[in-house]
């Protein structure tokens, strides 16, 4: 029994954190428990009912799923701001810049070991959380995914859905341990770590977002009108599409209404345009993408851990 018992280091911070600890249990449980309820609830209720020929009305049930599977996806995505949040300010900074790690460091505690015990207690609870809660969202997607009454045809690939169905919010949360570390021990001010932290984390989170799907090779197609990607995919995420002109070149969508669509070559009442473009990734895609980027994600928490023991040693080697 006293072998399982916490000391030391791993003792102390689980003393000093306990109500926050306390708090992101409850949280989570009832983040969790709301969705299995919800599921639970639309699965015998179901999520439509008719109202004469041709009518239907969606239940009370698929409206209270529809929030809670919402709401779960959003803690997953919005999971690693906490934990750097977490991490910069009460876990690191604040201790640093009350002189309050003084009393540990002079206990045969070295620096080393008192930054090696935060980061790892941080990633191990932050990990757990977001395993949960995204194995959780992937439950719930595989049940609503296939009915738009329930998933209101979000795709895969929406921006907060992706990030919460695999491993990147994994790769994530870890991240902001370690950028929350570093900018803990760099400014060494609760507040200031606590903003630095929200804001490299946030911006990483958008820049991936930006460029996730050039991360893996597109599948190329083009051809007449039936030449279409959801016939190879029944979910494809489309990167690009458009026109094919006379002369090879090609124009996006996008750029025929800027031009305005019925003066463009896209309006299928032109002669311009002799075939159509897709660029898109199918659902097949989703596991390398979710590896590439974890795997980058991972590299650049990686490269803050290690900074942030440079840092502490160089000021208190």
């Amino acid at each position: 029994m006293s072998t399982l018992t916490p000391r030391g280091p791993v003792w102390v911070a689980i003393r000093q954190h306990r109500p926050a600890l306390w708090t992101a249990l409850l949280l989570t449980v009832l983040t969790v428990g709301c969705l299995v309820a919800a599921r639970v609830w639309v699965g015998s209720a179901g999520a439509m009912v008719s109202c004469g020929k041709g009518c239907s009305y969606g239940t009370t049930a698929s409206g209270w799923f529809r929030w809670a599977e919402n709401y779960v996806g959003g803690a997953a995505v919005l999971l690693p701001l906490v934990v750097v949040a977490f991490t910069a300010g009460p876990l690191i900074a604040r201790e640093l810049e009350s002189g309050t790690y003084r009393l540990a460091w002079t206990q045969s505690v070295s620096p080393a070991r008192w930054l090696t015990v935060r980061l790892a207690g941080a990633a191990v609870i932050a990990t757990a959380g977001a395993v949960l809660l995204a194995a959780t969202f992937l439950w719930s997607r595989s049940y609503s995914q296939d009915d738009e009454s329930l998933s209101m045809a979000r795709s895969w690939s929406d921006r907060e859905v992706y990030p919460a169905l695999g491993l990147t919010v994994v790769g994530y949360v870890l991240l902001a341990v370690a950028v929350g570390a570093l900018a803990a021990v760099f400014l060494r001010r609760t507040l200031l770590a606590m903003a630095a932290g929200l804001a490299a984390t946030g911006g990483v989170s958008l820049f991936f977002a930006w460029v996730r799907p050039y991360l893996w090779p597109v599948v190329k197609t083009e051809g007449g009108a039936e030449v279409n990607p959801f016939t190879a995919s029944s979910d494809p995420w489309i990167v690009r599409e458009g026109v094919v002109l006379a002369d090879g070149s090609r124009m996006t969508y996008e750029q025929c209404w800027d031009m305005g669509f019925s003066k463009s070559p896209c309006d299928p009442g032109t002669t311009t345009a002799v075939a159509r473009f897709y660029e898109y990734h199918p659902e097949s895609h989703f596991w390398p993408l979710q590896l590439v980027e974890t795997g980058i994600v991972l590299v650049l928490a990686a490269a803050c851990v290690f900074a942030a023991f440079k840092v502490l040693g160089r000021r208190h080697g």
